[in-house]
């Protein structure tokens, strides 16, 4: 009986383990062990914080869209993702709703015309790729005065 006691004792504190938040049992880029994989944080500042390292990227800051449109479909996507944090985190703000369907636009227009997250394949209308990437530049650039991130 004793054994049996000291057996469920310890079977506790391994199950007690598993659900343990200290750092080292949290899988990287999850804040704790509870946290889903993949879900957007509610918070404007972790939309800000997205959004400056947009605003930092060359899909933005290259004065030449013909030259980068080819490797920013990565790019025009986390500006999506980043404008439904900005949604998530200040729902009933007027000029961060209309930035975000902006960002919306623009990037359901960049992927609508088929431009590539890398090199160039198929037959693809590059004006109308680096329009897209513009509109979606411009986009950004509301979504950060919204913020009050610049842009």
């Amino acid at each position: 009986m004793r054994r049996a006691v000291v057996l469920a004792a310890v079977l506790l504190g391994v199950l007690a383990g598993c659900a343990d938040d200290n750092p080292a049992s949290i899988p990287s880029g999850q804040s704790t062990a509870a946290a889903a994989p993949g879900a957007e944080n509610r918070s404007s500042d972790a939309a800000r914080n997205k959004l400056r390292l947009a605003l930092a990227d060359p899909c933005y800051t290259d004065p030449d869209a013909r030259a980068v449109w080819p490797r920013c479909g990565r790019w025009v996507e986390e500006t999506a993702s980043t404008a439904r944090s900005a949604a998530n985190a200040l729902p009933n703000d007027p000029a961060v709703t209309a930035a975000v369907a902006g960002v919306t636009n623009a990037r359901d227009t960049y992927v609508g015309r088929g431009c590539p997250a890398t090199a160039p394949g198929g037959t693809i209308d590059v004006s109308a790729c680096v329009g897209g990437l513009v509109a979606a530049r411009a986009a950004t650039s509301a979504l950060a005065r919204a913020l009050g991130t610049g842009g």
